[in-house]
């Protein structure tokens, strides 16, 4: 009898080992179609200040609309996607 349960439990266990995994996008993996990159400041080791009213539209269909003052140090997210890094790859890491 535990032989057969030994051998049930085992086979529940790779039945679930074999379901494909999905990726999930990390905070990283959002891009930008296009940025205005006159529409932003780097200061300091990474951040970026937003000078005028501008916005993202990213790959994934969603848009963000920044407003001049905003700030992004390095490492932040906003709507969890990292801004610093996309303005980084599309208007350059002096």
């Amino acid at each position: 009898m535990k032989k057969h349960l030994f051998v049930a439990a085992a086979a529940l266990l790779l039945a679930g080992a074999a379901v494909p995994v999905q990726a999930q996008m990390s905070v990283n993996d959002a891009d930008a179609s296009a940025v205005n990159c006159g529409a932003f400041q780097r200061w300091g080791a990474g951040g970026w200040t937003v000078t005028s009213p501008t916005s993202m539209s990213f790959d994934n269909g969603s848009t963000v609309r920044l407003a001049p003052g905003m700030s992004f140090g390095p490492g932040t997210t906003q709507g969890s996607v990292a801004i610093p890094v996309i303005l980084d790859r599309h208007c350059g890491n002096l």
